[in-house]
């Protein structure tokens, strides 16, 4: 799976598990909605058959009933009074005692039937305003639940968010460390390889001198590997690496750089050539990276050279400066390459180069972070078809 894949696997997954955790809060909403308005209407019924029991048993006539209700009373006698508004009451002077609901006229009441010594008592109220009120309450019920539902869906996803955010981070930073020591061990492995087969081809001729000499040669790049792969897994770790600061001779560590790498640019059809004035070029800080970052500058040229042409690597001093270069004629960098060449994971228009082999785009932009770490640049100038020419600059070590 590619990184994009991971990253997008890690973020469907937050998805849904922000979706399930929404889900579970808005049932939970919805069953504390639904229990709150149970517990209102009941509450709301046993007031309303309160206050008509009250009603009922103090009421001695029909002329004068609480707001909002309607008195029918019958005394022994069989005399009959009502209040305005009682008229559908008079049905329940013949039927049962207790609670009932009856419709009339369009409107809902409740009553209650209560036989007391003097006569039976049927007390109405309307319940128009108490369901306008119940109304209300579940219409605010379901305002808030539906703005809790949502303010719940957005603070979980913020959440799951923030929660998988480390995960994609370290996902992303495998990625980079995986992609990185790839590239980094792929130029000391080529010149490794090309070692090898030296030394076989010059086995299988009886030349033992010259095997040797290639064996011995092998062993040394086996050792600058080794190198490489501790600078990476250093690199590796959660604490960043402190900069080694030792005296670090830049022109010898070019010199080896080249004499590693001649095997391989011969077999490429391309001239190495170095090229040291003398004096001194020592720079301050580690020799592991700085040689990782010559290696992959040469190695870039020689990637980009055609058979027949040539690369060269200088060091110079240059007053309280130390500068090494790497030129080639091939076929240069155009424009737009330009602009995002030391960016990591930019691919160019030629993202593959001489010998087939897939640029990632990521060798540069290493090499940048090495330079800038020592306190120095890398800048770059090219014409396409012409060559390009990498130049590294680094504050000289202080003279004895």
């Amino acid at each position: 799976m590619t990184a994009s894949g991971d990253l997008a696997a890690v973020r469907r997954e937050g998805r849904i598990v922000a979706l399930q955790t929404s889900l579970a809060l808005a049932v939970m909403l919805v069953l504390v909605g639904a229990i709150v308005s149970t517990v209102y209407i009941r509450s709301q019924n046993a007031q309303i058959a309160a206050e008509l029991e009250m009603v009922a048993m103090a009421a001695d006539d029909a002329n004068d009933p609480p707001p909002g209700m309607a008195l029918v009373l019958r005394t022994d006698d069989g005399k009959i009074s009502v209040s305005e508004g009682g008229g559908p009451g008079m049905s329940l002077l013949s039927g049962p005692a207790g609670l009932t609901d009856i419709d009339a006229d369009g409107r809902h009441y409740r009553a209650l039937v209560v036989d007391r010594p003097e006569g039976r008592v049927v007390t109405l109220v309307d319940l128009a305003p108490f369901r306008a009120s119940r109304g209300r309450l579940l219409t605010a019920l379901g305002f808030a639940e539906l703005v809790g539902v949502l303010a719940s869906i957005a603070v979980v996803i913020f959440f799951s968010r923030r929660s998988i955010r480390p995960l994609v981070k370290a996902l992303a930073l495998q990625r980079r460390f995986v992609a990185d020591a790839s590239h980094e061990l792929r130029a000391p492995l080529t010149v490794l390889h090309t070692r090898a087969q030296l030394v076989a081809r010059r086995l299988h001729s009886g030349d033992l001198p010259a095997a040797r000499e290639a064996a011995d040669a092998m062993v040394d790049d086996s050792r600058v590997l080794a190198g490489v792969v501790d600078d990476l897994l250093a690199s590796a770790t959660m604490v960043p690496a402190r900069l080694e600061r030792n005296r670090v001779d830049l022109a010898a560590v070019a010199g080896s750089v080249c004499r590693s790498m001649e095997a391989h640019a011969a077999t490429a059809g391309v001239r190495l050539v170095y090229r040291n004035p003398g004096g001194s070029a020592e720079v301050m800080g580690s020799e592991a990276a700085l040689r990782r970052a010559l290696t992959a500058l040469t190695d870039n040229a020689l990637q980009h050279e055609h058979a027949g042409g040539r690369v060269e690597l200088a060091v110079r001093r240059d007053g309280q400066n130390v500068i090494a270069a790497v030129t080639d004629d091939g076929s240069g960098i155009d424009a737009p390459t330009m602009e995002t060449l030391f960016t990591r994971f930019s691919r160019g228009a030629r993202a593959v180069a001489r010998e087939g082999r897939a640029s990632y785009g990521i060798g540069l932009a290493l090499v940048r972070e090495i330079v800038e770490s020592h306190g120095g640049d890398i800048r770059v100038s090219s014409t396409p078809g012409r060559g390009t020419t990498f130049v590294v600059t680094l504050p000289a070590a202080p003279l004895d």
